[in-house]
């Protein structure tokens, strides 16, 4: 294959260019003078010759107009007349103002009664108390080598212990042969079976020579006075007395 040279493609080129630029000389418009404003022309004569200088002169803003002066008012001269002296106010210490005195009105309560008791004395159980037998102190297991124990009992959970398996001189435990005697068990220390009372029925089914009641917390200053004058009819000792009823 021979290639062909490239010489019959320039020709066509530069018409193709030439065309371009005369289309574009074509589209384009002439330029614009900005004119800035009118020119003014000054002559000088300097030594006999004659020389023009043409110089821009710029628009200026046109000129504010002066605000025309107010004329200086003429104030007539007053006589003077000799200055006044001034009595100065004594200022008047602020007096303490008062106090009006308020009466209050206090509420009076009214001091509701309160019922003595008349019997709150005590028995002797000396009889009772020699039946109980004297206990053993039940110590938990290594009290006395740990401080941080406290003496509560506790129970040995061990399987390893020897305190559990019942070991002389580990210490004893609880057993149901240390029980009291069913006579001295639950005694008060005045020596009567105490017995909770809500209400008089309750106080009459009391058996006064070896039981005494205890008024329930719940009861207040009205049912409690009833129960008091029922007790000491009845002659049943109160154990749990308060504040002013004996």
């Amino acid at each position: 294959m021979v290639k062909k040279s490239n010489k019959a493609k320039e020709p066509k080129k530069k018409e193709k260019e030439k065309k371009k630029v005369e289309a574009k000389k074509s589209s384009k418009k002439p330029p614009v003078k900005k004119v800035k404003g009118p020119k003014k022309v000054v002559k000088k004569e300097i030594k006999g010759k004659e020389r023009v200088e043409a110089k821009k002169v710029k628009r200026k803003s046109p000129a504010k107009k002066a605000k025309p002066k107010k004329e200086a008012v003429k104030k007539e001269v007053k006589e003077k007349k000799p200055p006044v002296k001034k009595e100065v106010k004594e200022k008047k210490k602020a007096e303490p103002k008062e106090e009006k005195e308020v009466k209050k009105v206090e509420k009076v309560k009214k001091e509701k009664k309160i019922e003595k008791i008349k019997f709150h004395e005590k028995k002797d159980i000396s009889d009772v108390l020699k039946l109980r037998k004297k206990k053993p102190r039940f110590m938990r297991q290594e009290l006395p080598k740990l401080k941080r124990l406290k003496d509560k009992w506790r129970r040995p959970r061990g399987i390893d212990s020897k305190k559990q398996e019942g070991k002389r001189g580990k210490g004893k435990l609880p057993k149901i042969g240390y029980k009291k005697p069913t006579i001295s068990r639950e005694i008060h220390p005045l020596g009567f079976y105490p017995v909770l009372v809500h209400n008089i029925k309750e106080l009459k089914l009391i058996n006064p020579k070896g039981e005494a009641a205890i008024i329930a917390r719940v009861i207040g200053r009205k049912k409690r006075n009833e129960i008091i004058k029922s007790a000491n009819k009845l002659k049943v000792t109160i154990l749990n007395p308060r504040k002013g009823e004996i």
